[in-house]
């Protein structure tokens, strides 16, 4: 586990969860905030164990493609919710084939001294996943510590879940990703150069490119976004797609988003971009003065809802 040797001297009653959090979503919260508050009941410290890279990009081999979060904001959530430290486990073959028991003995008991361990509904671990809520339970006399089970959360009569947020933002549906994770979508990026179509006819654009490569991007169509760029939020205009009325051959899906009221250059710098509403699907237009009078609708669109949102 990385940096474990630098808060060894720290370890006191530890209570520990384990999992991938991808998300950090409501479900998440409420395990960390009920760690948070068993580490303060005795009196100890709190401790994620998560992985980089996803356990499924080792396990099947290829690049998984569908990230939530990336991995510094991930550290960001959960140390915003109070825990006190992540530690980070480099998820390979061999840490994929140590039986449940091995996993436990070696790194929750002999490394960690674990004292309470807390878990989710649905958490697996060790060879094939034998490892569960009931298998540590068996293990509880033996190596002297608690084990405590967190069920699931549930928005409208449905589990929320890494799973179904990724779902909904491949499905273009940002506010129902958004009221599971608890937050607007967000992708980390910083800012590339474009081919300056945009400020030709008004409406310039920076294209984003994503810190993490194997993030999630939200369906092809065109959002109502905010921009957070040198601590200050902005609104904005974010096409998500391949600008088919601009390039018929382009293949390659893009995030371009023309930044409301903003005129700054600011190639190279790094923006948070957070996705608030999905306003139209991405279309083919005749032309391109066809196209522009489209974004001019969904411009003064956009300013409706923002004038919403500002007076709620």
């Amino acid at each position: 586990m990385k940096n474990l040797h630098k808060i060894k001297k720290h370890l006191i009653n530890p209570v520990v969860t384990l999992g991938t959090f991808d998300g950090v979503h409501i479900g998440h919260k409420a395990l960390l905030e009920r760690v948070v508050e068993r580490k303060k009941a005795i009196h100890g410290v709190s401790i994620v164990i998560t992985y980089h890279p996803h356990p499924i990009e080792i396990l099947k081999k290829k690049v998984y493609p569908f990230l939530l979060t990336e991995k510094i904001k991930k550290e960001q959530f959960m140390k915003a919710i109070g825990v006190d430290y992540v530690l980070w486990l480099d998820f390979d073959m061999n840490l994929a084939h140590l039986t449940p028991e091995e996993f436990v003995r070696d790194y929750l008991y002999n490394q960690l001294g674990t004292k309470e361990i807390i878990i989710g509904y649905d958490w697996h671990f060790g060879k094939n996943r034998a490892g569960d809520y009931h298998f540590l339970k068996k293990m509880e006399q033996e190596l002297n510590f608690h084990v405590e089970m967190v069920n699931e959360v549930f928005i409208d009569n449905e589990i929320v879940s890494s799973t179904a947020i990724r779902k909904y933002l491949s499905e273009g549906n940002i506010q129902r990703a958004n009221k599971m994770l608890g937050r607007n979508y967000c992708i980390m990026g910083t800012v590339g150069k474009g081919d300056h179509i945009g400020t030709g006819f008004g409406y310039p654009t920076i294209n984003l490119k994503p810190a993490e490569i194997r993030k999630l991007y939200p369906a092809i169509g065109v959002y109502l976004t905010k921009i957070k760029y040198a601590h200050e939020m902005f609104w904005g205009l974010t096409n998500v797609g391949t600008r088919p009325t601009i390039d018929k051959n382009n293949r390659q899906k893009n995030v371009e988003t023309h930044i409301l009221d903003f005129n700054e250059h600011i190639y190279e710098k790094e923006i948070e971009l957070f996705f608030v509403q999905k306003i139209r699907d991405e279309v083919e237009f005749e032309s391109i003065d066809a196209l522009v009078g489209q974004i001019r609708n969904d411009e003064i669109y956009a300013r409706k809802i923002i004038g919403k949102l500002n007076n709620e």
